[in-house]
């Protein structure tokens, strides 16, 4: 967020395609997301369907949408004050097509090195103002954190084995989906 107005560094909030966890949404305002006080399940979904993650953001380039839900993620454990050891769940995954899951298309962007040399860059940006932030909260976040890919197919299939009712109207979407993106 600006620190001031005109803030070149700020970046406005990220928007997650999918929550799962222990929160409260409008607490504060209508678009903030908080952990509840005795949270314990804290996951970010990123769904796509044939484009990429996000390159990066206007202030810094090279910040990439993975590093930014995982750097996101972690400061809403610290405005929640909920340590990453308190969470029995905490994941970052990106929801996508097999295909493209196989192709490799994600690979790069979620390798938890590539998210702390992004977010170690960005916090550099900050002169030293952000490094406790980095080291208190973030470091200990994506050691915990479990990151990775899930493929549509393999929520689609475990949709269908609940309610097989509902099986090939959802195979039916999705079908949809790909083709029209």
């Amino acid at each position: 967020m600006p620190r001031y107005r005109g803030d070149p560094l700020s970046e406005s909030r990220t928007h997650a395609d999918g929550v799962i966890g222990h929160f409260i949404i409008g607490k504060e305002g209508k678009s903030d997301l908080v952990l509840s006080p005795d949270a314990t399940h804290f996951i970010v979904l990123e769904a796509k369907i044939s484009s990429p993650l996000s390159s990066g953001t206007r202030n810094a380039p090279y910040y990439d949408q993975a590093a930014r839900n995982v750097a996101c993620m972690t400061e809403t454990l610290r405005l929640s004050n909920r340590s990453p050891a308190e969470m029995s769940d905490l994941a970052f995954y990106v929801l996508a097509p097999e295909e493209r899951i196989l192709a490799g298309a994600y690979d790069k962007e979620i390798d938890p090195r590539s998210i702390r040399a992004k977010v170690e860059r960005r916090v550099s940006d900050y002169g030293g103002k952000r490094d406790a932030w980095y080291s208190d909260w973030f470091e200990p976040a994506i050691e915990h954190m479990e990151i990775g890919v899930i493929s549509w197919e393999e929520i689609l299939t475990r949709l269908g084995k609940e309610d097989k009712r509902a099986s090939d109207s959802i195979y039916d979407y999705y079908a949809l989906c790909l083709e029209f993106n």
